[in-house]
């Protein structure tokens, strides 16, 4: 068999065809079942880059996965992050390849602060009189408002701070738990 002899039409424009196939196929669809871990479903929503973003240079992403446990996350959208500390955005928005210790502090706060232990779902949160730890220790206190909506109130907050809202809750990943709220549970 001569391999110099140039290619049929046919086997080109097959090769050409299963290229185009190729580039065609479906974007890989990630599922809120429980199929996918934490992180993987967080990256694969452009919303939750800041949290991500937190979650890196904090340190804590290590901590998230099914060899650590369960885990339950309050995630808040990104323009919801808008009101917190601006040398806090700086870090989320551009986060740096080596952070420093005090760096990843000032991070760690936020994240134990919108973290707990165990997977908690609404049904779960009602089940333990509404009481949730966070990673920080502090107590929450979750008040159902829907069927998949709460208010979030922490512990010895200062007065006038405003409850946090859960807006979707019970999103399942195969190592926790996460619920998107309208803004940050603030240390």
């Amino acid at each position: 068999m001569d391999l110099r002899r140039p290619l049929s039409r046919r086997l080109a424009l097959g090769a050409g065809g299963l290229s185009l196939l190729a580039a065609c196929a479906p974007a890989r669809v990630v599922t809120e079942d429980g199929s996918y871990d934490l992180l993987t479903m967080l990256r694969d929503k452009p919303e939750y880059t800041r949290f991500v973003n937190a979650l890196t240079v904090s340190g804590q992403a290590g901590r998230i996965g099914r060899q650590n446990g369960a885990v339950t996350l309050f995630v808040p959208v990104d323009s919801a992050m808008n009101g917190l500390p601006p040398d806090l955005l700086r870090l989320l928005d551009s986060p740096p390849s080596s952070p420093s210790a005090e760096q990843r502090a000032l991070v760690a706060t936020f994240v134990n602060a919108n973290a707990a232990f165990g997977l908690l779902r609404l049904a779960d949160m009602e089940a333990r009189r509404n009481a949730v730890t966070t990673w920080d220790r502090a107590r929450l206190n979750v008040a159902r408002t829907g069927q998949r909506t709460a208010t979030i109130t922490r512990v010895g907050a200062p007065a006038g701070r405003a409850p946090v809202q859960i807006t979707r809750a019970d999103i399942l990943g195969s190592d926790g738990v996460f619920h998107v709220t309208s803004a940050p549970i603030l240390p």
